[in-house]
């Protein structure tokens, strides 16, 4: 990640130069006034705060439980937001929506089966489980400390 952020940094940066509307930002609302600059900047930064944050989390989720683990409760969030979209927003829930929801409860009811199943066989294994019952220790290893650890004294 630490490789990667500055290049796709520079590759948005670029590419928003060379495709978004720059010119029209002075005729907006959002920017014709420093009230109405600070607010949009001040919601922008709340935003990207949020975003890294749900980024983190996911990234040291994955590193105490397994990907499977954090996948399933990727799934379980689009059910919520199609069901937000239909409660809140008054979306129509077509039998397709219907259809989606019913595959996600399934699937979901599956794999909580499984994981209670190899539960009460006694398999401490995180990966085959997803859950850091049996071993406590985390997953996730510091970079800075392993490329000290790598060149030595």
């Amino acid at each position: 990640m630490s490789y990667v952020t500055p290049v796709m940094t520079l590759s948005t940066a670029v590419l928003s130069l060379i495709f978004d509307p720059w010119h029209e930002f002075r005729h907006t609302k959002y920017f014709d006034s420093s009230w109405h600059i600070a607010r949009s900047c001040l919601l922008m930064l709340f935003g990207g705060t949020l975003a890294f944050f749900m980024v983190l989390t996911e990234y040291i989720l994955v590193s105490v439980t397994s990907a499977v683990t954090v996948t399933i409760a990727g799934v379980v969030k689009e059910a919520v937001t199609i069901l937000v979209a239909v409660f809140y927003f008054h979306d129509d829930f077509t039998w397709m929506k219907g259809l989606g929801l019913m595959t996600i409860m399934f699937g979901v009811s599956l794999f909580n089966w499984y994981k209670y199943d190899k539960l009460q066989k006694g398999s401490t294994n995180e990966d085959e489980i997803g859950s850091p019952l049996g071993n406590t220790t985390a997953k996730y290893v510091i970079l800075e400390e392993m490329e000290d650890q790598d060149h030595g004294p």
